[in-house]
């Protein structure tokens, strides 16, 4: 199921699992599939770079949200997810592209992970000493940095009618459907 929470910031529901630390290679495979699937989407539509950030806290089943933003570059991006980090005294490494960042996370542990359009990624580790703020990810996307959308950060300021929900996620499955990576071409089947 794909769900749109508004201004093309969209969700799809996968089996329950705790998060992507325990994904199965193939199932990572599908997330990275869908991830570039995105990517593009939003590129060639929506002139927006796609930030990705996962939540491993306070949670039992991995979401992974995808948000669109449009006009900076990524190293601007990252300076604001670092500004951020630094008020909220968080400690953070940056993985480079083609490193796992899995492996510099303890299995089990608690964590925050931010994926840019060049694949970089910023880890936060989640310890016992610092409270990690639950919107985080929402707090520097909104920012006025970013989308200076600050009434945002607030997942109860996203409430939309039904109709309007609707009608966002039949244009969104309508403007992905060019891009989808799994869809079934229906033009292969056999007919008799």
């Amino acid at each position: 199921a794909v769900v749109s929470t508004q201004s093309g910031h969209y969700g799809r529901a996968t089996n329950h699992i705790k998060c992507q630390q325990f994904l199965e290679p193939n199932q990572q495979e599908d997330v990275e599939k869908f991830k570039r699937a995105l990517r593009t989407l939003n590129r060639t539509n929506k002139k927006s770079t796609t930030v990705f950030f996962e939540r491993s806290l306070s949670t039992s089943h991995m979401q992974i949200q995808a948000v669109p933003v449009a006009r900076y570059s990524v190293n601007d991006i990252k300076d604001v997810f670092y500004t951020f980090a630094d008020k909220y005294n968080l400690e953070v490494q940056e993985i480079p592209v083609g490193e796992d960042w899995k492996e510099m996370v303890p299995p089990g542990s608690d964590y925050f992970i931010a994926e840019f359009e060049n694949q970089d990624k910023l880890v936060f580790l989640c310890s016992q000493k610092v409270r990690f703020p639950l919107q985080f990810g929402r707090e520097v996307l909104a920012s006025e940095e970013l989308l200076n959308m600050p009434r945002r950060v607030s997942w109860k300021e996203c409430k939309i009618s039904k109709e309007q929900e609707e009608h966002d996620v039949k244009q969104y499955r309508k403007s992905f459907t060019e891009f989808d990576p799994f869809k079934v071409d229906d033009s292969d089947s056999d007919s008799d």
